[in-house]
């Protein structure tokens, strides 16, 4: 079964190809919120074919998201993700891409500019710490 036609963004019309780095990132800028969320990813295999699939978040923050995704092929790193839940659209770069078992790809992805409302969701300052998270008092009445 094939996908419709989607109107892709210039940049995944046409680019330079090339694969993105195996390498997970070594350290993540924001903190991570562990979320099964849908998305959708919207790309191109490195054979040059345009592709739109459901995928699944795994954790999120303000600079990006792990993802899987299912698909035969390796992507490109020039992709377009859109939040299922409210039709936001950011433009990412693939980090790595891991092939897992049942045809599925473990992806990491980065947005081209952060987008810490883009999950709908709030993240801490990146100085806080969980040490210094004060736990509400109980009183007896």
């Amino acid at each position: 079964m094939s996908d419709p036609k989607p109107n892709f963004p210039p940049s995944l019309r046409t680019g330079a190809g090339g694969k993105a780095s195996p390498q997970h990132p070594a350290a993540r800028r924001t903190p991570a919120v562990a979320i099964d969320m849908p998305v959708e990813v919207v790309g191109k295999t490195v054979h040059g074919e345009l592709f739109r699939r459901e995928a699944r978040t795994t954790d999120v923050n303000a600079h990006g998201a792990h993802l899987i995704l299912v698909t035969t092929t390796e992507i490109e790193p020039a992709i377009l993700l859109i939040n299922k839940k409210t039709g936001t659209e950011a433009q990412c770069h693939l980090l790595y891409q891991k092939k897992r078992m049942g045809g599925k790809y473990e992806l990491g992805i980065e947005f081209v500019v952060p987008q810490p409302r883009f999950w709908g969701i709030a993240f801490p300052p990146e100085d806080w710490s969980r040490a210094e998270r004060k736990i509400p008092a109980f009183t007896n009445r």
